[in-house]
C-alpha cells in the first residue's frame, strides 16, 4: 500500500479493550467507526477459541463499514478470518512471515519503541509502524517508558513508512502527536474507558479531522 493510502487510514485508530466487562468489544467498534475511526485493530492477549466468534462478527462489521480491520498480534487468526491485515509486535512474527501468510495486498504494521528497535527492524515488509508509548498509559501492564512527543517525532523522522502514535493519548494530544509527524493516532481507553464513551469518540474523530458516519446502535 502507498504511503499517502495508509496514512490516511491511521488517522483515528482505534483499537479493542478486552478489559471492560461491561463493554462488548462489538459495541465499542460499532461506536468508533460509527463516530469515524478509520481503522479497526482487535487486541486480546487471552483471545481463545471461544472468542473467534467476536472477531469474525468484528470483521464482518467493519468491512460492511468499509474501515480496514487488522488483527493484533495473531497472523493465522486474521487469515483465518479474512482480516486486512496484521499488527505485529518485536516478539511476534517477523514483518515478513506476517506478507507471506497475508498476501500482498495486506496492511502489516509493527510496534517500534525505540530508534534502537527501528533501526534492527526490517520495513520493506511492512505499510506502517506504531510507536510509543508517546504519554504513560494504564492500558497496557507491561509498556515501556513513555518517550514523549519529542521521541515521538525522533521516530517520525528516521522512519521510511508513516507512523502511528499510541500511548495515553486522548483528544487534546492527539493534536501535539500530528504535529509532531504522526500520520495518525491509535487509542483505546480513552473512549473504551471513558464515563461518556460517545462523547469521548466524537471529541477523538474531531481532534483527528475526521467525520462521523452515523449511530452505533
Amino acid at each position: 500500500m502507498k504511503p499517502d493510502e495508509i496514512r490516511d487510514l491511521l488517522r483515528f485508530y482505534f483499537i479493542t479493550d478486552d478489559g471492560v466487562a461491561d463493554f462488548p468489544v462489538l459495541d465499542q467498534v460499532r461506536l468508533a467507526v460509527g463516530s469515524g475511526a478509520t481503522m479497526v485493530q482487535y487486541r486480546n492477549k487471552s483471545f481463545g477459541l471461544d472468542a473467534y466468534e467476536e472477531v469474525e462478527a468484528v470483521c464482518r462489521f467493519c468491512r460492511e463499514s468499509g474501515v480496514p480491520f487488522v488483527v493484533n498480534d495473531d497472523v493465522l487468526l486474521a487469515k483465518a478470518v479474512g482480516a486486512d491485515g496484521v499488527h505485529v509486535g518485536q516478539d511476534d512474527a517477523l514483518p515478513r512471515l506476517a506478507r507471506r501468510v497475508m498476501g500482498p495486498p495486506a496492511i502489516i504494521g509493527v510496534s517500534v519503541s525505540t530508534m534502537a528497535e527501528l533501526e534492527r527492524t526490517d520495513l520493506a515488509f511492512c505499510d506502517y509502524i506504531g510507536t510509543g508509548p508517546t504519554f504513560e498509559t494504564g492500558t497496557k501492564v507491561d509498556a515501556k517508558p513513555a518517550h514523549g512527543l519529542a521521541g515521538l517525532r525522533d521516530i517520525v523522522n528516521r522512519s521510511p513508512v508513516p507512523a502511528v502514535a499510541i500511548g495515553g493519548i486522548g483528544p487534546v494530544n492527539a493534536v501535539d502527536c500530528f504535529a509532531h509527524g504522526a500520520a495518525g493516532v491509535a487509542v483505546i481507553s480513552c473512549i473504551t474507558r471513558s464515563g461518556d464513551p460517545a462523547e469521548a469518540a466524537a471529541a477523538m474523530a474531531a481532534a483527528c479531522g475526521v467525520s462521523a458516519r452515523g449511530g452505533w446502535s
